[in-house]
């Protein structure tokens, strides 16, 4: 039986551009902890919610890759991220232990498009193969 893949993908219901978008994409290293990550991951998104100018968050995990993607209202509110503690710390952590190749990329987003955004939001779900 074949394991399913780590999920947090969900689309995220942001406002009406100009707003930003921080994309990092990493490989992870083949000793990383998927369950710590997931679950400092979780701890995190709640982190980010409560400091103000954050929209939301998209996350996709393929094998021994992910993309995450984060929106924000400005970007004086990235940088309040940047220098939250424990954001610090999961950043410490991710490069001397989980993660190989990896890159983060900070965009302005000033257009965007979509369709059935009507419909409620699906709350994000991880599922870990055991």
């Amino acid at each position: 039986m074949t394991k399913p893949t780590t999920t947090l993908a969900r689309v995220a219901r942001t406002p009406r551009p100009p707003y930003y978008a921080v994309t990092t994409t990493t490989e992870f290293r083949p000793e990383h902890d998927q369950r710590e990550y997931v679950r400092l991951g979780t701890e995190l998104y709640r982190e980010a919610e409560a400091i103000g100018g954050f929209l939301g968050l998209e996350g996709f995990f393929d094998g021994n890759a992910s993309v995450a993607i984060s929106y924000w209202e400005s970007f004086e509110a990235i940088e309040r991220w940047r220098r939250h503690s424990l954001h610090g710390k999961a950043k410490g952590l991710a490069k001397a232990s989980w993660f190989g190749p990896t890159i983060t990329r900070i965009a302005r987003v000033e257009r965007d498009y979509g369709f059935n955004l009507d419909a409620p939001a699906i709350a994000p779900q991880v599922k870990t193969g055991d």
